[in-house]
């Protein structure tokens, strides 16, 4: 895949060596001001073009959930992903076909390795983009800048990956046009618009730390704006549960209050527009429900480490603290008794890759249970480094390293494929919190190696 010659649409149609000229200015370029023409922009799609076809080893079929040995794969992706880059045409005269058939392959890997019917909603938020492409142009922007970006990167192909921050600019320059408009601002394709930029942000940026924080802020905000009462159909209900760990994380690392925690939204995120889901979804969104209340929890611990501790309202305080963490506890302890009796537990198996500090993984049935019980060990971490610090009687600091290792005995299978790192990167950064030098510097090899996939979890975002 290779990106087109450069400069805007006019400006290459005019040929004649203009267009080594246009400076490829957004929104518009010099030389389309100068001749009061409006510049058409520089979107011209990107097309797939033959090369040299390569032999890709051929895998017994088999569940990838209880097989180590696939961890040792370099990439993460999936082997029917790359079969499927090899053999599908690649020859595409029409951008749109083009798009549509990336998008395809994207799906696939992006879905992987979960089921329709799976509760994992970030990964059912993704099957929706072929089917509203061509809806709105801000989003059609957005979904090719993503697009591409994955694609390039599964390929290693850097023209699709600088197209797509190309495409990037354009999306963000009509995002702002499309929020400007009473009646396209409420749109779930601007919805969606705004969650794939935040998503693109935390994938691709290795220059600005904290660039998906803004874009966080912006999709908190636009949830908000739009109201509770909007998510009425299963596309807006899976962009809202997508959008839910972004609008937790904006609030627990910028010290906002979570609106999700009301009872409205509450509610909101309780229905269900799909029939499809299996037994495990009301588990999956009983958890997410106890998991909006972490970012209250974690402020008022921070705001207590810069208090009075001699001054009797600290004292209350601290009180009041431990207790909203006990009952935080204790609903969390009953909801893994259900959780741990509807799904598998993980096994040890020994580590894949021969890691020295973790020679013992855990092995889980699928990443879909993997990832909410890595959600668990994370919020128990939390509850036991909260009564710790805090001086509730109790073996926490015990407990602390034990969920802090099952964390880590996770990465292994966990951190696979293209959204291994995301669903790992907030339960390595809170076992960072924890951590031992040598465990320390263990989380920041591991994060080296993820945040070639996944930017935001860079060594340097740790500290």
């Amino acid at each position: 895949m290779v990106a087109r010659s450069n400069g805007c649409t006019l400006c290459v149609q005019r040929r004649v060596k203009v267009v080594f000229h246009c400076d490829e200015r957004v929104p518009g370029c010099l030389r389309c001001e100068t001749y009061g023409r409006p510049c058409p922009g520089y979107d011209r799609g990107f097309k797939f073009v033959t090369g040299k076809p390569h032999r890709t080893r051929r895998h017994k079929s088999s569940d990838r959930g209880n097989s180590p040995q696939d961890a040792g794969h370099p990439s993460g992706h999936s082997t029917a992903v790359s079969q499927a880059l090899v053999q599908r045409p690649l020859s595409m005269e029409c951008a749109d076909l083009n798009v549509m058939q990336s998008l395809d392959i994207l799906v696939t890997e992006l879905s992987r390795p979960f089921p329709a019917t799976s509760a994992h909603v970030i990964s059912h938020c993704f099957a929706f983009l072929p089917s509203v492409y061509g809806r709105n142009r801000t989003l059609d922007s957005t979904i090719k800048s993503f697009a591409a970006h994955h694609i390039g990167r599964i390929n290693g192909n850097e023209y699709a990956v600088q197209y797509a921050k190309s495409v990037y600019g354009q999306a963000l320059y009509r995002l702002r046009a499309s929020l400007d408009d009473p009646h396209e601002c409420f749109s779930s394709e601007v919805f969606c618009a705004v969650l794939l930029l935040c998503l693109y942000e935390l994938f691709a940026n290795m220059d600005q730390a904290d660039a998906w924080m803004k874009h966080a802020e912006a999709l908190s905000q636009l949830v908000q704006i739009r109201g509770s009462h909007r998510y009425l159909n299963a596309f807006d209900q899976a962009l809202l549960k997508a959008s839910r760990g972004l609008i937790v994380m904006h609030s627990l690392f910028s010290g906002e209050s979570c609106f999700l925690t009301s009872s409205d939204w509450q509610s909101a995120m309780k229905q269900q527009f799909s029939g499809s889901f299996s037994a495990d979804v009301d588990l999956v969104e009983q958890f997410f429900a106890l998991f909006t209340f972490t970012p209250s929890l974690v402020h008022e611990l921070y705001d207590l480490k810069e208090a009075d501790h001699a001054s009797q309202s600290t004292i209350v305080r601290v009180a009041d603290l431990i207790t909203r963490a006990l009952d935080m506890q204790a609903r969390l302890l009953a909801w893994y008794g259900r959780f741990s009796r509807a799904m598998p537990a993980p096994h040890e198996v020994p580590s894949p890759s021969g890691d020295n500090l973790h020679p013992v993984v855990l092995w889980y049935s699928d990443e879909n249970a993997a990832t909410i019980f890595c959600g668990y060990y994370t919020y128990m971490l939390i509850l036991h480094e909260i009564l710790r610090v805090c001086g509730h009687p109790g073996e926490h600091a015990a407990t602390v390293v034990y969920f802090r290792d099952q964390i880590c005995r996770s990465v292994e299978f966990n951190a696979r494929g293209l959204l291994g790192p995301y669903r790992m990167a907030f339960s390595l950064r809170v076992a960072y919190e924890v951590a031992d030098y040598i465990t320390k510097l263990w989380i920041e090899s591991c994060s080296e190696r993820l945040s070639k996939v996944y930017a935001a979890i860079r060594p340097q975002n740790l500290v």
